[in-house]
């Protein structure tokens, strides 16, 4: 999925679930966490991107935005579990 696409996929997540005809999270908000998807679209799979989406989605709806960088911890919390570790593991010494 395109990163643009993804925040535009964010947008009509919020907006459905916040139950408020204008959205929550306007275009500048969601723009700023394409660097994000495209991160994760490298390093995982349309799930990771969706589940990042999704992440983000409750974050927003129940609380606040998350900004760029909280926004990137929680894909990094994705991406970790299930086989795609953050670094390689070295050699542990």
């Amino acid at each position: 999925m395109h990163p643009s696409d993804a925040a535009r996929q964010l947008r009509y997540a919020v907006a459905s679930r916040s139950g408020v005809s204008d959205y929550e999270l306007d275009h500048w908000e969601a723009r700023a966490y394409e660097d994000v998807f495209a991160d994760v679209a490298d390093r995982g799979d349309l799930s990771d991107v969706m589940s990042v989406i999704e992440a983000i989605g409750d974050r927003t709806v129940e609380e606040r935005p998350p900004t760029a960088v909280e926004a990137r911890q929680i894909a990094d919390r994705i991406l970790s579990p299930g086989g795609r570790p953050l670094a390689d593991g070295g050699d542990g010494n």
